[in-house]
């Protein structure tokens, strides 16, 4: 940015969705409003020696609906979700791509996973078979999704997949803000894709994170996550480019912060000091003081010890304000979708911000004496949410924050 220049700002002008309770933004949100729960016995792969076999998959997709006949045919299937949903938050920030500058335009898509059915698939196959063509390897690794993005779409902006692991889909809204704040892009078209595989099951299975019962974040009675797949995909814009054209710009990202803990491959710290300190960075980003937050979107696995370090990082953070700020978790509705929750996160956030309403967390019902938190429980509430911050811990001891405003 020139000296002297006006500080440039990004507002989410565009949600797209495809997730285990519906396969557009609006579904996705009217499920998260009526309580709905998308977990269920798996269908995709064979799971008779599979210790807990149930998850968020996405059902009734048709991709044929906003992707062409050689997209359906051709495309790996986490491709096929963050192609259908990008394409869902362009037409929704009614963007037409043709009348940017499109090397103006960047692409980054969160993932943990990248095209790892694509592996499983090569895995499997007999040697010297010709049933598996090797030039589908190309869509194996991370970056391809974000690059298989651009190519289709056209866009010659940054183009990359970052992977800090279930952090990373609330990182890439936070890189997308600081991406448009230097003046390296107009428009970023962001988010989160994963598919389930029987690779990341069982790997969380032996991790012994998962539950064969009902994930319960915050519950005192919570015993484990269970996983989702899908893609949340947003477009974020320099706001003043998004007025120009009529554009919505009533939900301004504001603040982002990344801290990490570096003391376990897979266990969170566990005094929240990690989490703690992304949450003030990006306040601190935003020029907000904790007292200013309405509303926190947690990353509320339902693992006894994350939600309790994440209570106890949001405790520290908002002090005595604590018992008094909402707090929710999508999980127990879609599962942990790991590099896409961040991103189906930031698109509820939007809706809150937009809407004055707050989803219930799915199957939270007794109160853990150790977390302080306000938990949104049983309904939505209705509450006037100016300020919303949603945060991400992940393996690794990788935390994000980032919070939205209502301009």
């Amino acid at each position: 940015m020139l000296q002297g220049a006006q500080p440039r700002r990004a507002c989410i002008t565009g949600c797209g969705a495809v997730s285990p309770i519906g396969n557009s933004a609006d579904t996705f949100w009217n499920g998260l409003l009526a309580g709905r729960s998308g977990l269920a016995p798996i269908q995709a792969f064979d799971t008779h020696d599979v210790t807990v076999a149930v998850a968020g998959e996405v059902k009734d997709f048709h991709p044929e609906t906003r992707l062409s006949a050689t997209e359906c045919e051709g495309l790996e299937r986490v491709h096929q979700f963050s192609l259908y949903a990008a394409r869902e938050a362009i037409a929704d920030a009614r963007l037409d791509l043709n009348r940017l500058d499109v090397t103006r335009v960047g692409v980054i898509v969160a993932t943990s996973l990248g095209g790892m059915l694509i592996g499983e698939a090569y895995q499997r196959q007999q040697p010297g078979s010709a049933d598996f063509a090797m030039r589908r390897l190309f869509d194996f690794p991370y970056y391809a999704t974000a690059n298989t993005l651009a190519r289709l779409l056209g866009v010659r902006g940054p183009t990359f997949s970052p992977s800090i692991a279930c952090a990373s889909g609330t990182q890439v809204v936070g890189m997308a803000l600081e991406f448009v704040r230097l003046g390296y892009v107009d428009v970023c078209i962001v988010g989160g894709a994963e598919t389930l595989c029987a690779f990341v099951v069982n790997g969380f299975n032996c991790l012994r994170a998962t539950t064969a019962e009902s994930p319960r974040p915050f519950d005192v009675r919570r015993s484990g996550l269970q996983l989702g797949e899908g893609a949340a995909m947003l477009i974020i814009e320099e706001m003043e480019q998004a007025r120009r054209r009529g554009a919505a710009v009533d939900v301004e990202v504001v603040g982002t912060g990344l801290a990490g803990d570096a003391t376990h491959m897979t266990a969170p710290a566990r005094d929240g000091a990690g989490a703690a300190r992304a949450m003030r960075m990006a306040l601190r980003d935003a020029g907000l003081a904790p007292a200013a937050v309405d509303f926190i979107s947690a990353h509320g696995t339902g693992t006894v010890y994350n939600d309790a370090m994440e209570g106890a990082a949001i405790a520290s953070v908002f002090g005595e304000a604590t018992p008094r700020i909402p707090v929710n978790s999508i999980k127990g509705a879609i599962g942990h979708t790991l590099g896409a929750a961040g991103s189906f996160e930031a698109i509820m956030c939007a809706y809150v911000l937009r809407s004055g309403l707050i989803p219930a967390t799915v199957n939270y019902a007794q109160r853990d004496p150790a977390c302080r938190l306000d938990v949104v429980a049983g309904a939505p509430r209705r509450h006037a949410v100016q300020i919303a911050v949603s945060t991400s811990s992940a393996f690794a001891g990788n935390n994000a924050a980032i919070v939205l405003q209502r301009h």
